[in-house]
């Protein structure tokens, strides 16, 4: 059988292609390799898997020149997939670390394991240094507005209201009249005002709701403002003792002992309840208010989440 000249010619070319196409099997005997892995995992938001492949780095090419790195990246993948505790653990060596820009991400990511870890007063103080550096003076518009959202996690309303004020004039410092980072407005418009109504919340003291207890039932829950429940207590107490009363009047013993004991324990009852009801509502105080200025928060969407690629 005769080959033609284009056939020959064709056959040669599929060959050609072919072998140009041909699958090359990745070598895992490189550190790039799995790191290109774990990049991928990390974009797909496939947390755990990447900071497996990122420990395999780890663990198999320990001297790798870019080691620190790596372990940032395990850090900062705990802290997207939530687990903020590790990402502490794991980015606390690097503070340390020779690089700048090292040093800068790991403390920023800190901050913000501190911050949704609800270590506010921890996260407050970080922030609050980073604005300061030179790496971090670029974002001081949203580190300024998350030492508020600290500090109105502390329940610091006063504080909180001070920063948010400074983080807006930040932001029109930065911006003029131009109308950029519009979404900030948005926020300042609704934060400002929830934090200066939360800066007259003020706590109840306990001592002075057991004080107004003992002076009369349900006197207590008057002064925390609980009318309801004080006319109860006062109805209680006040009922039974009466009948207490008309039970020794007429010598009924069983009448005065059973309502006796009632106005007792319900006096003694309205005193504690009006003391933990006075603690409660100085541990939930501002809880309200936190709840939709994080929701506002959420919606402007400062992150200071940097990615990093090496």
């Amino acid at each position: 059988m005769r080959i033609t000249p284009l056939l020959f010619f064709l056959v040669l070319a599929d060959a050609a292609f072919a072998k140009t196409n041909a699958h090359v099997a990745p070598d895992f005997s490189r550190p790039q390799t799995h790191l290109k892995i774990a990049d991928h995992f990390a974009d797909e938001h496939d947390y755990y898997r990447a900071i497996t492949e990122y420990k395999k780095v780890v663990f198999l090419f320990p001297h790798y020149e870019k080691i620190d790195w790596v372990h940032f990246q395990i850090g900062r993948m705990y802290y997207e997939g939530g687990r903020y505790p590790q990402a502490k653990h794991e980015l606390l060596p690097l503070t340390e670390s020779k690089d700048d820009n090292l040093k800068f991400f790991a403390h920023n990511y800190i901050a913000l394991s501190y911050y949704e870890n609800a270590e506010f007063a921890n996260a407050e103080r970080l922030f609050e240094e980073l604005k300061t550096t030179s790496a971090g003076a670029p974002y001081a518009l949203d580190y300024t507005i998350y030492t508020g959202m600290a500090a109105a996690g502390k329940r610091d309303f006063k504080s909180a209201y001070d920063r948010v004020t400074n983080a807006k004039k930040i932001w029109q410092e930065k911006t003029g009249d131009s109308g950029n980072l519009p979404q900030y407005k948005t926020f300042f418009d609704s934060a400002l005002p929830l934090v200066d109504k939360a800066r007259d919340l003020s706590p109840k003291s306990p001592y002075w709701a057991i004080f107004f207890s003992v002076l009369f039932p349900g006197g207590g829950h008057f002064f925390l403002r609980e009318w309801d429940t004080g006319f109860v207590s006062l109805s209680l107490v006040g009922g039974a003792a009466f009948l207490a009363y008309d039970g020794f009047m007429r010598e009924s013993t069983v009448q005065a002992l059973i309502f006796t004991t009632f106005a007792t324990g319900a006096y003694i009852g309205q005193i504690y309840s009006s003391y933990r009801t006075a603690r409660k509502y100085n541990e939930e105080l501002g809880d309200m208010e936190f709840r939709e200025l994080t929701r506002q928060f959420r919606s402007l969407n400062v992150a200071l989440q940097f990615q990093t690629r090496f």
